[in-house]
């Protein structure tokens, strides 16, 4: 299969984000064809290095960025930008009305730049409750929304020479039954695709393997990814009851 002519962009909150959920889908899609973007809205700052204070070593944000983009080019990102909001601090991003709306806004630039079909984040429960990831997914949501209006932002595509653009779908990451239950996860949004990632599996972890200073996550990940077979499984929003796809572009139009 080939996929000239199709966008995927998928928008995560911190690097090593992008390697947990959909990160083989990512490999595959890129290896086929697929023009994939990733946008990620902070530099990690706020987590461990390795699993100890950073203390005075050297600013994680600037490791972590760049260990982000050594990650993104395993998995045949073409195109990456690495945002600085602040690391678990979006929450009280969405509470400021300017600092909320800049936020939307840069992703809005983003879809508006790169103009995909479909977009991924993390669905409303944050994967496992983290509060950054509950916050990135709704505000992605309106994004999309409004990146379709000619009047929502309406200076900045006219200062950058943007036109409205209004992806064809968005898909929430999920999980299977047994990765819930493996992992005690929150309830997840319903499965309607799933997406055969045989043979990149591996590509997944040598994604990881680029996060030098995650190695707390390896754990984790190591049974994330056991506990997803050979699957990963995404949540259309607004999806008709009992869709089923094994395409995240099944129905889009080039």
């Amino acid at each position: 299969m080939t996929r000239d002519g199709q966008r995927l962009m998928v928008v995560m909150p911190h690097p090593d984000d992008e390697c947990f959920g959909c990160a083989s889908t990512i490999a595959r899609y890129a290896a086929e064809g697929a023009n994939v973007s990733l946008l990620t809205m902070t530099r990690g700052g706020a987590g461990l290095w390795n699993g100890r204070a950073t203390g005075d070593l050297r600013r994680l944000s600037d490791v972590r960025e760049l260990e982000l983009r050594d990650a993104a080019a395993e998995l045949g990102v073409r195109s990456l930008e690495v945002l600085d909001y602040p690391d678990g601090g979006l929450e009280k991003v969405e509470e400021v009305e300017a600092v909320r709306d800049r936020f939307i806004g840069d992703i809005v630039r983003c879809l508006r730049l790169h103009r995909p079909q479909v977009v991924v984040c993390f669905g409303p429960e944050g994967a496992y409750g983290h509060p950054d990831h509950k916050v990135v997914s709704r505000l992605t949501v309106q994004a999309c929304t409004l990146s379709g209006d000619l009047a929502a932002f309406e200076l900045e595509a006219l200062a950058l020479g943007l036109l409205a653009w209004s992806p064809s779908k968005l898909y929430f990451q999920t999980a299977t039954v047994p990765t819930v239950e493996s992992l005690q996860l929150p309830p997840q949004p319903p499965i309607t695709t799933h997406i055969s990632v045989s043979g990149f599996q591996q590509a997944k972890l040598r994604a990881f393997r680029h996060h030098r200073t995650q190695t707390q996550e390896w754990e984790p990940l190591r049974k994330f990814v056991e506990a997803q077979g050979d699957v990963e499984v995404f949540s259309l929003v607004g999806a008709a009851p009992g869709l089923l796809e094994d395409d995240l572009f099944a129905g889009v139009e080039r």
